[in-house]
Parts: structure tokens; C-alpha cells; sequence
């Protein structure tokens, strides 16, 4: 939250937000403050003394975002209660369309002593003409008092929110981002500056419709029209070479120029440099939103751009959770500017959350669960493509230098005989360790957890033990290193745990059994830990943070880095010999030779 720097600011601040909530009466577990406007109570009084002005109408093109001041005057009356607002696309219907911004008005104290004032609004391209409005009445029951002049688009077209994803060819990346409704999308691209000596067609265009979507917000007040997902697949790549890219087409123009790193060669010689986060979302620069939930979201990605410029890192794991938009267009476009700067140059790779996939009877595992705001999973599987076996089957796998990691989902059916328990048991089989020592499973909601959720269905207890059931004897006996989830906002590692015990290291430093780790304090509101928690814990962080990892053949480290400074909350190293990988594959060899040569004595 932005830190008051006078008592009097602070107050005012208070009173505003209390105004614009107090005929806010019922009681909602909200993630999205845009949630918290109630636009179908909206009326209309249009009120010809207020006057409200800009300093621009237009936005730009090549400018990641760009600045507007909203001045309004001729205001009677003036109210805490008073809040201004951006709409999407200019002229919606207010009573059916949801705003994608706002901010209170008497955050200006000239409003309240004079009906005058000015805010300063943080604006990006969301391929459509804008603009404010300055509603009264707070949230529960606006009034529609004044609109500004429109802000049009210079490129409603221009190429954004690229992002990178592997495939699971160390030869290849998807190169994927957005447009309006461009017609022949393309990367240029190639081995230096300026010097795209290659050129690729998108190979997949799509969107979605409302109609599509499962329900509301998405499907009434959260819906504006999302734009095309492009999504290029570079081949022909040298392991760990930089390549040099811009995305758009002739037409329309293309993006400012980003470079990359393939993926680094798979095996025990190579290490690498890895972030990992969960719970994420977005925050507001400017101030919208009343700085929400998700403010220290914007601490996070400050690190994780500096630790990838300055320290290198390559590799970019969400594990659920990612915007939390719950049904709202626009705060996807939000959440993908945000993270752009750090996407378009490193590999982002992505596990569904609650919060993108779950809805009643739309096929996620939980049957009441109504987290996605309407979206069920739709708008997540389209902008993020990762190399999945199929639509809405949001599992894969990929070699990572030494390391192997498993993306699954916890909001789909994970039980003994269903389809995605099936196929991770057949990639842990069949993974070479000789090549890839470390094995790092990824997910949303975590297998152990220090909470005091046991709501039945979807809480936190039942869902880890039914996690347990179905995956703990399988992660021990393929000797998965450790896991990464989110959910519970916090930051929690376990010691070496089976079944509630604590089994340790080896002389060499190699855990017994996998070590868990949730790493769900990347920027929502932190979550309290169990009341007692069991002496599984070795370390529980309540701060925001991101996980940084480093891994070479024969070494693990992972740090929990603190949004406010910096500094290392939390460390683990792990450690293996040199020839282990090998010998665990010679092991596993022998092992079925007995178990085929015991199936054939059987037999006879």
C-alpha cells in the first residue's frame, strides 16, 4: 500500500474510501476492486456544470504507456462519495460495461473544498478509443454526472504484451502477443541488432467471445473485446544463442525490438538462473484502483526485471494466479503490460490457479467454486500457450539446462486413474536424470501447507491431502527434488517430508524425500499461517517476495527474495555428486530387470 507521508493525506485518504464504500452493504470476497462497482445500478443525470477536460486526446503509438491529466470543475455539493472513472471503449453503455480504472475524486483535496481538481491516470492501449467519467453516489449506486472529451488511438493495431514461451525443443520459442485485428501478423527477427534476417507468420490467430466465456463478470460488465492472440514458433535456434526480434506486420508497423536467449543446452554441465512467483497480480502506478490488494505486485516485478537485467536470469515460472481479472478484459491488458518488460525477453512459463480456470460445472475439479469470475480458463489458455498435450489439459513438461520441470493443474482432475494423474506418472518414468539431475514440480495449490483452511471441497487441508494421496509416493520414489506452489499467500518450505516425517539428507546433501515450497507471496494481500504450525516448517515468511534459483549438475539454490529491500529471506542448497544421475538411471534399469524377471518366474 502507498505509504501516507502526512497525517492529514491519510485521513483524507480514509475518508474518501469510506465514502465511496458506504452503501457498499454486502459482504463479498472480492480479489478485483473493479468488483466492488456495481455498474448495473448505474443511472444517468447528466449534470452540464461539470465540466471536465484533458491535457491530451491522444494516445500515442510507441509508448509503453502514457500519461493523462483529468481536470473536473463545477461540482456542487462535492462529495467524498465522488469518484471519477476511464471507460472502455468510449461511449459503452456504463450500466453494462465496467470501468477499467477509477480513483476517488477527493484524493485532490480542491474537491471537497472547492468542487475542482485534477488526477493523473496511467493510460494503456486497449485498442479503442477512451474516456473519463465522473460518476457520484460511490460504487453501489453510481450517477453518471459528466464524460470528458474522447481519447483516440493513434495505432489501434500496435503490436502488445509480447511474451516468450518454451516449447519444449531447446531449438524453438513462441514468440506470442496482441493486436486489434491485424491480418498478417509476423516476427522479423535474427542474430543481431536491427538485422532481422529471418521472417515468420504467426501460426495461430484466435480470440475469444463473450459467448464463449462461462458467466458473469465475464460474460456482462467485464467483457470489452480482447483483441487477436498471435502466437509465432521461431525455429532452427542454437541452444543459449541471443536473438534479436520485433512483432507486428507492413501494414500496421511493428513492436520496438526485444532479444532473448534460447534455451540453454540440456545437461549436467550447463547451470542456470531461474524466478519463480505465484499469486502475483497487478497494481497501479497512478494510484487506481485504490491501490487494491495487489500493490506490492509492482514490487515484485520491479525485482524480478532488475535481477533478470543486471544478474541475467533466464527463466520466468507463475504457478497460478496470474492476473487475478476475474472477468475483467481489461485487467488482463493491465497485467500483460506489466509483466512485458520482463516476458518479451526471457521465457514465461505458466500453471493455471483458481482464479483463472474455476467456475461451476465447466470442468475443473471443483464443482462450486466460482474463482474465475466467469472465465473458466478461456482467456488464460489463449494468451499464455504453453506446449500442451490439449485444449483445457494445462499439463507439460520441459528440460531446462539440468533440470526438469512438471507443470500440472490442481484445478483439474488430479485422482488415481485420471487422465492427468496418468501422464505425470508416465513423465516421471520417463525421465532421464542422467541428463537432468534436478526435478522441480510445479503447481497451484500446494501439497503441504501451513493454514487454517479446512472448508471442505476447496480448502486448503482437503486439497493438499488429496494431492498427497495421489502424487507423494510417486514424487519420493522418482526422487522429485522439490515442489513449487502458490495459493496460500504466503512463503512456507518444508523439511525433506513423507507422510508428515521429516526424513533429512544424505552425507552428500541430497534430501530424502522432496522439499515443498509456496511461494504464493508474490504481490496478494499475505495469508495467515496455521495457528501451530507442525515442525514439517522449517521457515514461513510472511512479506512478499520471489523465489530466485540457481542450478548447476551438482547444485540447487534457491533464495526467497524480500519485495522491500532486497534481501534473502529464506535460503536452501541441495546437493548431489557428479555421477548420481547416472547412478540413479542404472538403479532404476536394474529395478525392472527384477520387477520383469519376478512377472516371468510368476509366469512359470
Amino acid at each position: 500500500m502507498k505509504l501516507c507521508v502526512a497525517r492529514a493525506w491519510c485521513l483524507l485518504a480514509s475518508l474518501a474510501t469510506i465514502a465511496l464504500h458506504s452503501t457498499f452493504a454486502e459482504s463479498r470476497d472480492t480479489h478485483n476492486r473493479l468488483e466492488l462497482v456495481h455498474a448495473h445500478n448505474t443511472r444517468i443525470a447528466i449534470d452540464n456544470s461539470i465540466q471536465l477536460s484533458l491535457h491530451s486526446t491522444l494516445l500515442e503509438s510507441g509508448h509503453s504507456h502514457q500519461w493523462f491529466e483529468l481536470s473536473w470543475r463545477g461540482v456542487a455539493h462535492p462529495s467524498y462519495a465522488d469518484w471519477v472513472a476511464l471507460i472502455v471503449p468510449a461511449g459503452a453503455d456504463v450500466s453494462k460495461t465496467a470501468p477499467a480504472k477509477y480513483q476517488t475524486a477527493a484524493m485532490d483535496p480542491r474537491h471537497i473544498l472547492h468542487g475542482e481538481g485534477k488526477l493523473k491516470f496511467r493510460l494503456i492501449n486497449y485498442r479503442a478509443p477512451m474516456q473519463f467519467a465522473f460518476f457520484r453516489g460511490g460504487l453501489m449506486h453510481p450517477v453518471l454526472a459528466a464524460l470528458s472529451p474522447v481519447i483516440e488511438i493513434q495505432n489501434p493495431n500496435e503490436p502488445l504484451q509480447r511474451h516468450l514461451a518454451l516449447t519444449g525443443d531447446n531449438t524453438q520459442m513462441s514468440v506470442q502477443w496482441v493486436t486489434k485485428n491485424s491480418s498478417k501478423p509476423v516476427v522479423k527477427w535474427g542474430t543481431a541488432p536491427g538485422q532481422y534476417t529471418r521472417m515468420t507468420p504467426a501460426r495461430l490467430t484466435e480470440t475469444y467471445t463473450r459467448s464463449e466465456l462461462c458467466g458473469p463478470p465475464a460474460t456482462t460488465v467485464g467483457f470489452v473485446e480482447p483483441g487477436m492472440f498471435h502466437s509465432a514458433l521461431l525455429e532452427g535456434l542454437t541452444p543459449g544463442h541471443r536473438y534479436y526480434y520485433v512483432v507486428g506486420d507492413e501494414d500496421w508497423g511493428f513492436s520496438p525490438e526485444a532479444s532473448f536467449h534460447a534455451a540453454p543446452p540440456v545437461g549436467p554441465e550447463t547451470s542456470v538462473k531461474i524466478l519463480a512467483i505465484a499469486d502475483m497480480g497487478q497494481g497501479e502506478l497512478d494510484g487506481s484502483m485504490e491501490q487494491a490488494e495487489m500493490h506490492m505486485s509492482l514490487q515484485t516485478t520491479a525485482g524480478l526485471l532488475k535481477d533478470m537485467r543486471k544478474d541475467s536470469y533466464q527463466l520466468l515460472i507463475h504457478n497460478g494466479d496470474i492476473s487475478y481479472a476475474r472477468g475483467y478484459v481489461t485487467q488482463w491488458d493491465n497485467f500483460m503490460h506489466q509483466i512485458e518488460p520482463i516476458a518479451s525477453h526471457i521465457p514465461y512459463m505458466t500453471t493455471p490457479g483458481n482464479h483463472e480456470r474455476d467456475w461451476p460445472n465447466s470442468g475443473d475439479r471443483f464443482e462450486a467454486a466460482y474463482d474465475s469470475g466467469g472465465e473458466c480458463g478461456i482467456p488464460f489458455e489463449l494468451r499464455m500457450r504453453m506446449p500442451l498435450p490439449g485444449r483445457d489439459e494445462p499439463w507439460y513438461s520441459f528440460n531446462y539446462g539440468p533440470i526438469h520441470f512438471i507443470q500440472y493443474s490442481t484445478e483439474h482432475a488430479f485422482h488415481r486413474g485420471s487422465e492427468q494423474h496418468s501422464w505425470l506418472l508416465e513423465d516421471l518414468a520417463t525421465v532421464d536424470r542422467s541428463l537432468t539431475p534436478w526435478l522441480i514440480v510445479g503447481g497451484h495449490r500446494p501439497i503441504y501447507i501451513s493454514s487454517t483452511n479446512t472448508m471442505s471441497g476447496d480448502g486448503d487441508q482437503p486439497v493438499a491431502a488429496a494431492l498427497r494421496e495421489a502424487f507423494e509416493a510417486a514424487f519420493v520414489e522418482y526422487k522429485v527434488d522439490i515442489t513449487l506452489h502458490g495459493h496460500h499467500h504466503s512463503y512456507q518450505r518444508t523439511c525433506p517430508v513423507f507422510r508428515g516425517f521429516c526424513l533429512g539428507f544424505n552425507s552428500q546433501g541430497t534430501p530424502y524425500a522432496p522439499i515443498h515450497l509456496v511461494i504464493g507471496n508474490a504481490g496478494f494481500r499475505i495469508d495467515p499461517p496455521g495457528t501451530n504450525p507442525l515442525h514439517i516448517y522449517q521457515s514461513i515468511k510472511l512479506w512478499w517476495g520471489y523465489l530466485r534459483i540457481q542450478a548447476t549438475g551438482t547444485e540447487l539454490k534457491t533464495q526467497m527474495i524480500s519485495d522491500s529491500d532486497g534481501s534473502v529471506m529464506d535460503s536452501l542448497t541441495l546437493r548431489k555428486p557428479k555421477e548420481w544421475g547416472t547412478q540413479y538411471m542404472a538403479a532404476r534399469k536394474t529395478a525392472a530387470a527384477v520387477v520383469q524377471l519376478q512377472e516371468v518366474l510368476v509366469e512359470v
